[in-house]
C-alpha cells in the first residue's frame, strides 16, 4: 500500500490541469459475361444494412459528439452503407447503466460506457478508472493497447461486451455551489456523481455523499439545492451550462474521462473482418482527435468559467490522491493493481 502511495503522489505533482465477425454471404459465381466490379456492386447493394443506435451523454456539438458522429458518417461511407447509425445523445435511450444493460441483453447499440462502469462489469477492470492513474489523456489507449487490456477483454466478452476503441475527453473536475480547495471540503455535502462503484466510492472514503442523476437533470437540481457538486470534462460542464447554477470551479483533475465504445458480440460478429477494421480504425482516430482537442481547449474552457464569473480554484490535489488507497479498500480490491495498470501503460509508451 506505501508503494501505491508513493506513486500516486508522483503521478499527482507531474500532474497539471491540461497534462488528462461472421462474414458476409458471398453471391454465387456470376456468368462469364458479367465482370467481377458489377457482381460486386450488385452484391453490395442487395445487402441489408446493419443499423446501430449510437448512445452517448454529450451533446452532439461537444468534443465527443462531434468527433463520434464524423467518425460513424466516415465508417458508413467506407463500408459502402453495409453499417449504418442513429445517434441518441444526452442519454435519449436511458442512463448509462440502462444502456450497459440492454446492450448486453442483446440490443443492437453502441454505448459510450465509461471504464468505471465497465468496472462494475469486471471487478478486475475497476482501477483503471480510479482518480489520478494516469499522467495525461494519450495513457488511456496506451493502456488499451496492452496485454493488460487484452486480459480484461477477454473477461468483458463473457459478460456480452465487446470495446471498440478507448480514449479520454479531459480532465474531470468538481463544479458546486460552495468552494472546494481541498479533499476536506467534500465531507458533509451531496456530490453527483457517476453511478459506478469507484466513483460513488471516492466520494464516500472523503466523507461526502455520493448520488447519481440524469445528466439532463443536474441543471434544475444544482439549482434548487438538492445536490451541492457534480463534477465531469469541463466542456460538458460549460455546455451544460452549469455556470449558470454555480458559483465555484475546482480544478481537481481527479478522473481523466477514460470511456470505451462497447458493442454486444452477437453485432460485432456480424461485420465482416474488413468492416471490423474500419471501424476500429476510424473510433482510434476519433479518440485521438478528442484527446487533441481536449488538451488545446482545457485553457479556454477555464477562462470562459472565470469569464462567466465563477471562481476558479487550483486545489492541493494532493490531498485528493490520499483518499486513494481508501477507495482500493473501500472496494475490496487489490491495492497491486495499480502497479499492474502503470506498467502496462509504461510498457506501451
Amino acid at each position: 500500500m506505501k508503494k501505491v502511495f508513493a506513486l500516486l503522489m508522483v503521478a499527482v505533482m507531474s500532474m497539471g490541469v491540461v497534462g488528462c465477425g461472421s462474414s458476409q454471404t458471398e453471391s454465387a459465381a456470376a456468368p462469364a459475361e458479367t465482370s467481377s466490379a458489377d457482381t460486386s456492386a450488385d452484391a453490395s447493394a442487395d445487402v441489408e444494412p446493419l443499423l446501430l443506435k449510437v448512445s452517448f451523454s454529450e451533446t452532439e456539438d461537444s468534443i465527443f459528439g462531434v468527433e463520434v458522429l464524423a467518425a460513424f458518417e466516415k465508417i458508413t461511407e467506407e463500408t459502402d452503407g453495409r453499417l449504418a447509425f442513429e445517434y441518441y445523445p444526452n442519454n435519449q435511450l436511458g442512463s448509462i447503466t440502462d444502456m450497459l444493460e440492454q446492450m448486453q441483453a442483446g440490443a443492437p447499440l453502441i454505448c459510450s460506457l465509461g471504464f468505471d462502469n465497465l468496472g462494475d462489469t469486471v471487478a478486475s477492470f475497476a482501477p483503471a478508472s480510479f482518480p489520478y492513474i494516469y499522467n495525461d489523456l494519450y495513457e488511456v489507449q496506451m493502456l488499451g493497447n496492452s496485454d493488460w487490456m487484452a486480459a480484461v477483454e477477454t473477461e468483458l466478452l463473457a459478460q456480452n461486451v465487446v470495446p471498440l476503441c478507448y480514449g479520454a475527453i479531459g480532465y474531470r473536475h468538481f463544479i458546486s455551489t460552495f468552494p472546494i480547495g481541498s479533499a476536506a471540503d467534500v465531507s458533509g455535502h451531496i456530490m453527483r456523481m457517476g453511478p459506478s462503484s469507484s466513483a460513488q466510492g471516492f466520494i464516500t472514503v472523503m466523507g461526502g455523499t455520493p448520488t447519481t442523476t440524469t445528466w439532463a437533470d443536474n441543471y434544475s437540481l444544482l439549482q434548487t439545492g438538492v445536490i451541492d457538486a457534480c463534477e465531469a470534462p469541463l466542456s460538458l460542464l460549460l455546455s451544460s451550462s452549469l455556470n449558470e447554477v454555480c458559483s465555484d470551479l475546482c480544478l481537481s483533475g481527479h478522473f481523466v474521462n477514460p470511456f470505451s465504445l462497447c458493442i454486444n458480440p452477437t453485432y460485432w460478429d456480424q461485420i465482416s473482418a474488413e468492416d471490423q477494421a474500419v471501424v476500429t480504425r476510424l473510433l482510434d482516430e476519433a479518440c485521438t482527435n478528442m484527446a487533441d482537442t481536449a488538451m488545446e481547449m482545457e485553457e479556454q474552457y477555464i477562462q470562459d468559467f472565470k469569464d462567466a464569473g465563477v471562481n476558479v480554484v487550483s486545489p492541493d490535489k494532493a490531498t485528493f490522491a490520499a483518499y486513494v488507497p481508501a477507495l482500493f479498500e473501500e472496494l475490496s480490491l487489490d491495492p497491486a493493481i495499480y502497479d499492474d495498470i502503470r506498467a502496462a501503460i509504461d510498457a506501451n509508451k
